[in-house]
């Protein structure tokens, strides 16, 4: 059964593609990461995940859309399509739920990789702003362009040594928690260093030939 890959518009700042395997090791050492929401069987790196095709994924570990989702307390990572309406959908659902943990006393944490759309003006700003401005946002890092990488959305296409290439844009890494996870978790300094090591061209191994990939 083929279909089309889920990224977003290249334009909003890239297509299919994921976050690199350090990325998904560091997360899951220090913020206790087991999860992605916004995957496939092609390129999760969790044995469960949400999709947007559930009736497709189930039979891989697919436990449905996000959106549709009720996440048990825990640790998350959220690499979705960099569509602004995706993305301002997204941070209005991970509200919700924050809200709901910090009313039961649970520890919830999202770790959000999205564009930096921060140009003024700029017709994605209200959506990045959306999910940078909520009051549970207990930290926001920018990634030049320059100094990171990403996994090609075709990587199971290619081989190992072509898979990180070069991001597009500046990239945020945002943190959502509830009071509880914020308390009881806080993403440190010493863990803000170690994600962008994470994410560092130098870390990926990016190769030479895979320079203008881009990430959603």
């Amino acid at each position: 059964l083929a279909r089309p890959p889920q990224g977003g518009h290249e334009g909003a700042g890239g297509m299919q593609a994921a976050c690199p395997p350090s990325v998904f090791e560091t997360l899951r050492q220090d913020l206790g990461v087991t999860r992605e929401l916004f995957a496939s069987p092609l390129n999760c790196a969790f044995p469960r995940f949400c999709s947007a095709s559930a009736d497709v994924d189930a039979d891989f570990g697919s436990a449905g859309s996000f959106f549709l989702h009720t996440p048990r307390p825990g640790a998350y990572l959220a690499n979705p399509p960099f569509d602004p309406a995706v993305v301002a959908a997204m941070a209005v659902r991970m509200e919700a739920l924050l809200e709901a943990s910090d009313l039961a006393g649970e520890r919830l944490t999202f770790v959000c990789v999205v564009p930096a759309w921060t140009k003024p003006r700029g017709p994605h700003l209200p959506a990045w702003q959306r999910l940078a401005g909520s009051p549970h946002t207990t930290c926001a890092l920018t990634l030049p362009r320059a100094q990171h990488a990403y996994v090609d959305g075709e990587q199971q296409l290619r081989g190992k040594g072509h898979a990180c290439g070069r991001s597009r844009h500046d990239t945020s890494l945002l943190v959502l928690q509830s009071a509880a996870a914020a308390r009881e978790v806080p993403f440190t300094e010493p863990m803000q260093a170690r994600l962008r090591r994470a994410f560092s061209l130098a870390n990926t191994g990016e190769h030479p030939l895979q320079k203008t990939a881009n990430g959603c």
